[in-house]
């Protein structure tokens, strides 16, 4: 299966070096589009610390860009956080289950509701 690109040039694209970045799932990555994920640790000076411990999106995976990237486990991935975006190694970033989630309120239904 030939993964889609994003050929698309915007602030994004621009910004990050995501020329070719793939908007998709992509079988064998370490994430999926949309995951909700926790930057737990930066690997190189290159990473802005004001971002260690926040949570965003995955947006994007390149494979493209030099950075050493290998094909289909090993992307830098493009994290969205509200109006910015940046780019991790699979190292950097967990995904958050729902108890790592901020609250959300829920009422319970019968079939939650215990005996």
């Amino acid at each position: 299966m030939k993964p889609l690109r994003s050929t698309k040039r915007g602030w994004l694209n621009e910004d990050m070096g995501a020329q070719q970045g793939i908007y998709k799932d992509v079988d064998g990555a370490p994430f999926k589009i949309g995951d909700r994920v926790k930057v737990v640790s930066l690997s190189d000076d290159t990473a802005d610390e004001d971002l260690l411990g926040s949570q965003g999106s995955v947006l994007y995976f390149e494979y493209s860009c030099g950075c050493g990237q290998t094909f289909p486990n090993d992307p830098m991935i493009g994290v969205q956080f509200g109006e910015r975006t940046a780019e991790f190694w699979k190292e950097e970033l967990s995904v958050l289950n729902e108890s790592q989630r901020e609250p959300v309120a829920h009422t319970p239904t019968k079939t939650s509701q215990q005996p």
